[in-house]
This record gives structure tokens, sequence and C-alpha cells, in this order.
């Protein structure tokens, strides 16, 4: 099967090609049948790129309409499969039946439906509950604007459910809160599904993949001491998993999240502290040890936009180089999941930025570092962290005195 998207070329009467709100088409190929499909957008001919085949990024708005352009080519790939699958003929007629019956609803993008959304039932809601969708509305807004990657519909699966989950962890969400939130949102794709915008149900097995147990706390997961060392000591090729594995390590020394690390700029860092200062106001300072002041010289003669201290890096691709750097170091240690009726599984595989400030407070807490000094130094106040890894701790001394 192929697919391909193009822009009606017509001429007036006088032979000039038109080129303002020209339809956008999607063609399918298949097995010697070619259906056209109607994809219900418009754009000009000189903001259409013929080699990408998507409206060019340059312009207003490129990302909704081309986000839709995906979800119309995923979707065609989805009824191709059906046909195949059900035995029936593929043809122009089948195809299009089927397309269209499946086909949502235009909209103009993903948060105007979900202003909708809250718009078209505030009335029925209590105060409580339409701030709650309120605050899940700008938490997604939030979310985009750092992860980089538009959301839509067709994107609400396992791979966006992973990336939000870690994004809700770097904020200090608690388990229950995570859960909360993935439950409001599955709320609105529901809604969205009944209404027609929204074909696709991936999401429906977020309570599934989430790492996130609705009614049990697991132990959260981090990185020993020596593990952390073999991280530090690392030197890849790759430039960019060099970056990831700095900004990482440099969490795992001072305790500030990822999106505090985002934030920090130049005049933020001193000589043997930082300034991590809150979007609202206020501030907190924290030491540095020789192995985060190590990093720091790294980047201190290099500039980047908005004159932030470190270089920006999307959860996304730290996550991914985290993964692969772990692999690359032997990190295999087992870990239990935090998923009921999932057994062990590598360290490797579960690495994330979100660790970071696990692993912080864990070998703080190994340095027998008081709870309300952590507390001062991350900013994290009454979080069950702190008993689940004192507890730890314990289970390790039991098991190295038992062995001695």
């Amino acid at each position: 099967m192929r697919t391909r998207f193009y822009i009606e070329k017509r001429r007036d009467a006088s032979g000039n090609l038109l080129s303002l709100e020209r339809p956008v088409f999607m063609s399918v190929s298949s097995g010697g049948c070619r259906i056209l499909i109607a994809t219900g957008i418009k754009a000009d001919l000189n903001g259409w790129d013929e080699n990408t085949q998507r409206i060019r990024t340059s312009l207003a708005g490129s990302e909704r309409l081309n986000s839709w352009l995906d979800s119309m080519q995923e979707l065609a790939v989805r009824v191709m499969k059906a046909l195949l699958h059900s035995g029936e003929e593929v043809n122009p007629g089948n195809f299009r039946r089927l397309f269209q019956q499946l086909k949502p609803r235009y909209s103009k993008g993903f948060f105007d439906l979900f202003f909708q959304f809250m718009e078209s039932n505030s009335s029925r809601w209590s105060k409580a509950t339409y701030l709650k969708v309120r605050a899940l509305y700008r938490l997604l807004r939030e979310f985009e604007d750092q992860d980089g990657d538009l959301l839509a519909f067709h994107k609400m699966d396992a791979r966006f459910l992973e990336r939000f989950v870690a994004y809700c962890q770097e904020k200090g969400y608690k388990h229950s809160t995570i859960y909360k939130t993935v439950n409001n949102l599955i709320w609105f794709l529901n809604w969205a599904h009944r209404e027609g915008y929204n074909p696709y149900l991936e999401y429906r097995q977020f309570y599934k993949n989430l790492d996130v147990p609705g009614g049990r706390a697991g132990t959260p997961v981090f990185l020993h001491w020596d593990e952390l060392m073999k991280f530090m000591d690392y030197l890849p090729e790759n430039r960019r998993m060099e970056r990831a594995l700095d900004l990482f390590c440099f969490m795992c020394f001072t305790g500030v999240k990822y999106s505090e690390l985002q934030r920090l700029k130049k005049e933020d860092i001193r000589e043997q502290e930082l300034i991590v200062r809150k979007p609202g106001g206020g501030s907190r300072i924290v030491p540095m040890n020789a192995y985060a002041l190590k990093i720091c010289g790294k980047y201190e003669n290099k500039y980047y936009l908005h004159n932030t201290a470190f270089p920006s890096m999307s959860l996304v691709t730290m996550n991914k180089y985290l993964r692969l750097a772990g692999k690359d170091t032997g990190l295999s240690r087992m870990i239990d999941s935090t998923t009921a009726g999932e057994g062990s599984r590598p360290i490797n595989r579960t690495l994330t930025a979100g660790i970071a400030v696990n692993t912080f407070i864990h070998n703080a807490l190994k340095m027998e570092m008081p709870a309300s000094v952590i507390s001062r130094f991350t900013g994290i106040q009454k979080d069950q962290r702190f008993h689940l890894m004192r507890t730890e701790l314990s289970r390790e001394m039991i098991k190295r005195d038992h062995g001695a």
C-alpha cells in the first residue's frame, strides 16, 4: 500500500494557476487499486512542499494541519488492514465506505477540542470539577511545549503515556495524583470518541500500561552510587548521549528536577551552589559537590538560547539515550515492576530523567542526611519516597549483615 498527498492545481479562465486556498487530497494505492480521498483541509499553493507532501513548517498553523494529514494517513493504513483481515475485496467502494465510517470529525486541533469539552460541560460540572479539568488543560499545554511534539488523538498511545508520566514525575506528582490525572485525560478522550472526533482507541490501554499503581506504591526506581559512577565515567562517542548523561548526572548530584534544570540560567550558577527559582516566585539554594561542579565546568563557557546554563533537550531524547547508555554500561540490575502482574526487569529498560531525584534522595539518605535537609535541597515536601527508600535501605543493610 502507498499513500500520497498532493494539492489541487487548477487554472482560471485566463489560464493562470490558482494558488489560494487549494484543497489537499490523499491518494491510496494498493494492488492496482487507486482511491482518492478529500482530506478536508485547504492550503495556499506556495505553502505546499512537494517533497515532504506537507504544508511548509514556516507557515502559521502548519503543525496542526500536518498533524491532521498524519492522522489521515494512519487511518488509511488501518482501513486497508481491516479490509485485508476481513476478507473483503479491496476496491474503491469498500475502502471509501469504511474510511468514511471511521474518519473522525475535523476539528481545529487537540486543544481547541479540549476547550470545547470544558465549555460544553461546564454548566453541569461543579466548580471543583471545572478547575480540575482546567488544570489538566494547562498541564497538557506545558507538556506539549516541553516535549516538542504536537498533541493529537492518533498519538495517544503507550509511547505518549510513558513520556507524559515521566513529565508528571518530574513535576513532583505523587503516584496517586498521576493516576487521577491520566484518568481525567481518559475522560476527555472518551468524550471526543463519543462525539466522533477521536476514532483512535489505543488510549483504552492506558490503565493496563500505566506504570503508576492505582492502589499500591512500589519502591521508587533509583541508581546506586556505583551505577551512577558508571554513567559519570562513561565517554560515549555520540555527543547527544554525552549531553544526556551530563544533565542526568547533574540532577542526580543536586536533586533538581528536569523542569528546573531546563530553567536554570547562567546567573543562577554560583561558585559552589546554584539558585533554583520557581516559576511563580520564590527560590531555593542548592549546594554542588565536586561532581556537579565538574559538569558545570563543561558548559560554563558555552552559550545557549535564553542564556540557559545547560543545553535544551526533550524528555523523550534524554530517556532514549539514558536507556541506550544503561545498556552500554551494563546496568542490568533487576528491579521489581510497580505494575501488578508484571515480574522483574533490568533497570536499563526503566531509566528516565525522573529517577534522578530518586537517586539523589537515596544516596543522601544513605549518607544519613536528615530528611528535612533533603527536602530543603530538593523542594519536595511530605513525599512517600522518603519512607519507601528508607525501607529499602533497611532491607539492604539486613541483607549485607546477613551475608557477612
